[in-house]
Formats: C-alpha cells, sequence, structure tokens
C-alpha cells in the first residue's frame, strides 16, 4: 500500500507519464488513470490490436525480469481512442508484482518534432540565408520570420495554391533539386528578391525543406571579391614601381638585372589575376547552369524551355513557319520504380535523355518538365507531316529494351502535340495543351501519340463548361430523379424502383449520368447531389406508397466519395428521420471498384447500414475480380445480375451458366437476385425458369417520373 500511494501521485513527461502496479496472476493492484480497473484480472484484456499487454508483460517478466514492450491504451483525457504507447516493466519479488509505466510513441514524436522546428527557425547562414519549412499542403511550419509561421492555415482540401508554393512541393515530390523564384521575404529587409533554393522532401513526416541564397548576394559577393583582388594586385604592383625606383637610384649599375626581375613577378602576378577571373567566372557559369537545367538529367528546365518556346515562335513568324511542342509521359513508370527500385528508374530517365539528345538539332530543344515527363521544342518546321516524323523518331527511342545493373527495361511512351499557329501563339498555351493531348492519349491508348485539334478543344471547352454548370445545377433546379420499376418474377407485381438521377441543362442539354457523376466525385458536390436525390427519392416513394406490408421498396446508387466521407451514417440517417421512409425500403447499391480499393475502410461502414436496416446491394455483379469473396466478408443483402449476362443468354453458354451460377448462389446466401436489362419475353421466361426474384428493364417500363410512376402502377 505504502508503494501504491507513493507512487499513485507520481507524474513526469508532462504529466502524461505515470506508474501502474500489476499482480503476476493478472490482477490489477494500482492504476492512477483508471482506477476502476483496480482489484479486476486483466489477464485476458486485448488492445484494439489484437494483443494481450497484461499476459505479454508477465511472460516478460517470467522469462527476463524486466524489459520493454509496446500496447495499444488510452490517453489521459482521452477515453474513447487508443494510441500506441512502448514501456518498461520491473519484477518486484519480494511482493510478486511488477510495477511498469510508458510513453505514448505519438507524443514522443511530437515531441521531437516540436523542437526540430524551433532549431531550423533559429538556423542562419551568410548575411541572410535561412532554412525554411513547409508541409504537404503548402502551410509554412519553420521560418525566420515567425509571423509567417501558419500550421494549420491550409488542409488536403484546401491547399496552398500559391504559383511559389506549388513548385517547391511538385519539386520536392519530384525527388527535390534548385529552383530560382522572386522571394516575397527578405530577412533584414523584409522586402522582395531573386533567390536560389535548394528543395528537399522528407517523406514520412510529410515535409519540405529547402535552404536558399539570395543572387544579389552572391553576385555582390563576386563582386567585392574581385575588387580586392584588384585592389590587392595595384597595392603590389605599386609597391614594386616604388622599390624599382629606389633601387634604380641608389643601384644604377644592376638597374637592368632589377627590371628583369620586376618583370617576371609582373607576369606572375598578371597570370594569378586571369587564373582568379576565370576561377569566378567558372562558378557563374556552374550556378547559371544549376538554375536552368535539372540535376538528375542536365535536361534544360522548364525556364529555359518557355524561353526557347518563345524565341522559336517568334523566329517562326518572321519566316512563316511553324513550331512544334511534344509533351512526352513514360508509360507506367511508377510501376518500373516499384519493381526495380528509384535508383533504376534514376538511371532509365538518365539513359532516355541521353537518347532524346541524339534527335536534336541545331534549333532544337528538350526539357526534362518533372518526374517521368519530357516536353521536346521543334521550331521552324514546315509542315504537320514533318511534326509526325519528330514524333516516329521519338517513339522508335522505346522499341530496345534498356540495359540497367543486368536487367532488360521495357517501356513506352504517349505524347501529346501541339502547333504553332494554329493550336496557341505562346509558350504556356502550347506546352498546357499539349499536355491536355497527352493525356488524351494515355486514355485511349498508352503508347500513342495525338495531335491537338478543334475537336479536343471543344471537347475541353466542354468539360470545363460542365464542371461551372453543375456547380449550380441543385441551386437551378436541373437535377431531377426518375424511377425504373423493379417487377417480383414471381407474382409479376411491382417490387420495388430503382432511382436514376437525370440532369438537363440549358446550355448543354441532357448530360449523361456516366459523364457529370464523375465531374461531380472531382469538384466535390457529389455529396450535395448524393443526399438530394437520396431524399428526393425517399419523399416520392412515401408520396407513391406509405409505409406498411408490402410497400415498394427505393434502390439508391452510391458513389465510392459518398460512401467513405466521415458524416455519410450521420446524413443518410438523417435524411430517413426528415423523410420519414422506414429504412428497411431503403436498399443502398454500390459497386465493385469502391471494395477493390477500400475494402478495409468500407467494410465496417457496410456493416453500420445494414446494423441500421438497410439493404446493401452489390450491382454489376460477377465483372469484378473477387466477388464471391465480397459475399462472404460483407454484409450484402442483393446481388444484381449486369445487363452484359442477360443481353449474351442465348449467344454463348458460358453466360447462361454464369447466370445459372449467381441466381443460385443469392438463393444459397439468402439473398435476393436482381437480373437488370430485361427487353424480351425470351430473357423473362429463362429467368422464372432459373427462379431468380426480380428484374428491371425496358420490357416492363422505361424509367419514370414519380407522376407517371403513381398513375401507372398506384393501387388504391
Amino acid at each position: 500500500k505504502i508503494i501504491s500511494d507513493a507512487l499513485r501521485q507520481s507524474r513526469f513527461n508532462d504529466g502524461r507519464g505515470y506508474f501502474f502496479i500489476y499482480g503476476m496472476d493478472g490482477r490489477n493492484l494500482m492504476h492512477p488513470i483508471s482506477p476502476d480497473l483496480e482489484g479486476k484480472n486483466l489477464l485476458h484484456m486485448q488492445d484494439v490490436r489484437g494483443a494481450y499487454p497484461v499476459k505479454n508483460h508477465i511472460n516478460l517478466m517470467k522469462e527476463k525480469g524486466e524489459g520493454f514492450s509496446r500496447w495499444w491504451y488510452p490517453k489521459p483525457g482521452v477515453k474513447d481512442q487508443e494510441f500506441e504507447k512502448i514501456g518498461y516493466a520491473k519484477w518486484f519479488e519480494p511482493l510478486n508484482f511488477y510495477i511498469g509505466t510508458g510513453e505514448y510513441i505519438v507524443n514522443v514524436e511530437e515531441d521531437i518534432k516540436e523542437k526540430l522546428l524551433i532549431w531550423i527557425s533559429e538556423v542562419r547562414f551568410g548575411e541572410s540565408g535561412y532554412i525554411f519549412l513547409l508541409d504537404q499542403y503548402g502551410n509554412t511550419l519553420a521560418h525566420y520570420n515567425k509571423s509567417k509561421i501558419e500550421p494549420n492555415k491550409y488542409s488536403k482540401d484546401s491547399p496552398n495554391k500559391g504559383p511559389v508554393t506549388q513548385k517547391m512541393l511538385a519539386l520536392a515530390h519530384n525527388g527535390g533539386g534548385f529552383m530560382q523564384y522572386i522571394s516575397a521575404f527578405k530577412p533584414r529587409t523584409e522586402k522582395q528578391a531573386e533567390k536560389l533554393s535548394f528543395i528537399k522532401e522528407y517523406n514520412e513526416w510529410g515535409w519540405v525543406i529547402g535552404a536558399s541564397v539570395y543572387m544579389d548576394e552572391n553576385k555582390r559577393l563576386l563582386k567585392d571579391k574581385e575588387t580586392l583582388l584588384l585592389q590587392q594586385n595595384k597595392i603590389g604592383v605599386t609597391k614594386i614601381l616604388l622599390l624599382t625606383l629606389i633601387l634604380a637610384l641608389i643601384l644604377t649599375i644592376l638597374s637592368l638585372s632589377v627590371s628583369k626581375y620586376i618583370g617576371m613577378r609582373f607576369n606572375r602576378f598578371k597570370k594569378r589575376i586571369h587564373s582568379d577571373f576565370r576561377l569566378l567566372e567558372k562558378t557563374k557559369n556552374k550556378m547559371q547552369h544549376m538554375a536552368l537545367h535539372d540535376a538528375l538529367t542536365q535536361l534544360p528546365n522548364r525556364v529555359l524551355l518557355e524561353s526557347k518556346i518563345e524565341n522559336g515562335i517568334q523566329r517562326a513568324k518572321e519566316l512563316g513557319q511553324c513550331l512544334a511542342v511534344m509533351f512526352v509521359d513514360l508509360d507506367d513508370f511508377k510501376k518500373i520504380n516499384d519493381h526495380f527500385g528509384h535508383e533504376v528508374g534514376d538511371i532509365l530517365l538518365k539513359q532516355i535523355s541521353q537518347k532524346f539528345g541524339t534527335l536534336l538539332h541545331d534549333d532544337d530543344m528538350v526539357s526534362r518538365f518533372g518526374g517521368d515527363e519530357f516536353v521536346f521544342c521543334f521550331p521552324l518546321l514546315s509542315s504537320k507531316e514533318e511534326a509526325e516524323k519528330k514524333v516516329q523518331a521519338i517513339q522508335s527511342i522505346f522499341k530496345n529494351s534498356f540495359a540497367i545493373n543486368g536487367k532488360a527495361i521495357i517501356t513506352s511512351c504517349s505524347i501529346g502535340v501541339t502547333m504553332y499557329p494554329n493550336d496557341a501563339d505562346n509558350s504556356v498555351d502550347l506546352i498546357s495543351k499539349a499536355d491536355i493531348v497527352l493525356y488524351k492519349s494515355k486514355a485511349k491508348q498508352k503508347g500513342a501519340a495525338l495531335f491537338f485539334d478543334h475537336t479536343i478543344d471543344a471537347q475541353v471547352n466542354y468539360e470545363f463548361s460542365l464542371e461551372e454548370e453543375l456547380r449550380t445545377a441543385l441551386i437551378n433546379n436541373e437535377i431531377s430523379v426518375i424511377y425504373q420499376p423493379q417487377i417480383d418474377i414471381k407474382t409479376g407485381e411491382l417490387y420495388g424502383v430503382e432511382a436514376l438521377s437525370r440532369w438537363n441543362n440549358k446550355t448543354l442539354g441532357f448530360v449523361s449520368p456516366v459523364d457529370f457523376i464523375a465531374v461531380a466525385e472531382e469538384i466535390g458536390a457529389i455529396d450535395e447531389i448524393g443526399d438530394f436525390v437520396l431524399q428526393r427519392a425517399c419523399e416520392d416513394m412515401l408520396k407513391f406508397m406509405p409505409n406498411g406490408i408490402n410497400a415498394a421498396t427505393i434502390s439508391v446508387n452510391l458513389s465510392p466519395r459518398q460512401l467513405i466521407k466521415d458524416d455519410f451514417i450521420q446524413r443518410i440517417k438523417a435524411i430517413v428521420n426528415v423523410t420519414g421512409i422506414d429504412v428497411s425500403r431503403v436498399t443502398l447499391e454500390i459497386t465493385e471498384n469502391i471494395l477493390i480499393s477500400d475494402l478495409e475502410d468500407v467494410s465496417p461502414i457496410l456493416k453500420q447500414l445494414q446494423e441500421l436496416g438497410f439493404g446493401i446491394s452489390l450491382d454489376d455483379f460477377g465483372t469484378g475480380y473477387s466477388s464471391l469473396s465480397y459475399l462472404n466478408i460483407l454484409p450484402i443483402t442483393e446481388i444484381k445480375i449486369d445487363r452484359s449476362f442477360i443481353n449474351s443468354l442465348f449467344i454463348n453458354e458460358q453466360s447462361e451458366t454464369l447466370v445459372k451460377a449467381i441466381i443460385a448462389i443469392g438463393a444459397s446466401c439468402q439473398m435476393k437476385v436482381v437480373a437488370e436489362g430485361i427487353e424480351t419475353k425470351e430473357q423473362l421466361d429463362t429467368l422464372v425458369e432459373y427462379k431468380c426474384d426480380l428484374a428491371q428493364g425496358y420490357f416492363f417500363d422505361k424509367p419514370l417520373s414519380i407522376d407517371e410512376l403513381c398513375i401507372k402502377y398506384f393501387k388504391s
């Protein structure tokens, strides 16, 4: 008791650390943070990772008498969440118990980070040199000017979009290097100044660290050095001349010898001056080269490329010729890095850069744009056909494999091409449009090349307009919901409906859900649209048929982005509660692409939804890679046979076998089976024979508005 009372009040590490005592039988004797555990046997207590902390401590005491261990445990004041701890325990043999303590790993790491940030903020070098630190969202974590430190100003959803910050983050993400730009802050003056920074990323903590020198200080240093050398040599020469004059007056007989000696000394000083100037010029040229070239491949960087393109445009305009900009991206370069390592990836970039150099003539240029991207500038071309030959020459580089460290690396490239004057009249637009057409090319087929044209330009403008119009679609009441009936195959009666969203815009006209749902996900509007569709569907179904026995059900599709949002379950519960619909009437449809990418995150969410009473439907069943495994581990209540199987039902035996198997799987797992895309009576008769549960398709009805649904299917 004396020991327990003494240790109960002991705290260390800013109050986070404390001692606890356990008997060797697993009974807690003293726990200052959770006194309710005292007297309880916790031998079989598990943490969130399934480990047995107390049992592991006891085994360690029996084996060694003391030692370190790891476990997960709540922090003081945060009892609803557990954190990883590392602790030390020692057996007290006289009383047959052990005393232990520990520290939270996250706190140790935060202490280290805090001290490191303070230290970095105080580092100085040269007249105005300092080190700064950013995080992955562009927040300033450490800086000479304390007022610029704002660690929580930006976030994942709202990153720092400043052009200089974005360039720094992109450069760091691609391996780091030098970057020349106009700094908004210079110590001592706190005015703008031209600066050369070295940027490097620290991946483990998501930090980007930079150290800078100011160009005016470098120039001033060189100028001061030059002046000092001239003054020193001038003084030396003056001294020699004075000594010569004195010696000539005193020793006229030796004047010839002295004159010769002076001439030799003067020549040596002259050579020294020239040598110093050559060294200074070499250093200046090296720094200019570093500022304008990529550190890995030594190719020109973006700054030099844009200057070259602008000069090429001017010459092409004067001579009435064309200029081509070709944006080249290596296909699957990340896979090469992941499989062979980044060292092999860097060597591959160097070899490709060297081979690209063999394609250039006097006025041509190739630049490493970033990562695995390169940009060619071919000025003074006579026609598009000549540009196509340049494309073929670039593609020929990849016909043979690259030998690296005894391995044969095979890769290809995709190319986007823009031309002056047809596509743009400045470097920024030419590069931007070449980038756009490059990714259009990759979307169609990797390893291909595509020239920018008016069709692509129109498509880009359409996509931009689609994004802008979609932002106000709900406000303008342009989104509507229609319903496709689902028929009970046994009775022929309406069982439920699937809610489908539609968008009709005054400018764009009817827009396919395939197009606008993807854009809604990209711009962050999918949650708002998804909530609207669910609420409207619930309201309409209550208008169509009130809650009760055999009330029609409603199926609503979910986007992957909706499902993984933290507040998704709260929002969907609120919608159901507000509308008053029976939750058992609502089925939420998901596709396998959600499960493939986020299975660990999605699984507990689906289980919560199932526990709340929602039905869970797996759409397009059988088209993915792991459909059967999902049925085993997820709370699926319904599976939908993809329309592709129904369409080929009478074309090949394999589809017929698959449909039979899916229906049999649904029956054995007590899941409803819905067949999509029924268009003929023969298809329906076959599904009746196979004992499918539900069917939907144009054979029964097209998607209907709620008013049409009420008129056609309402029964008093």
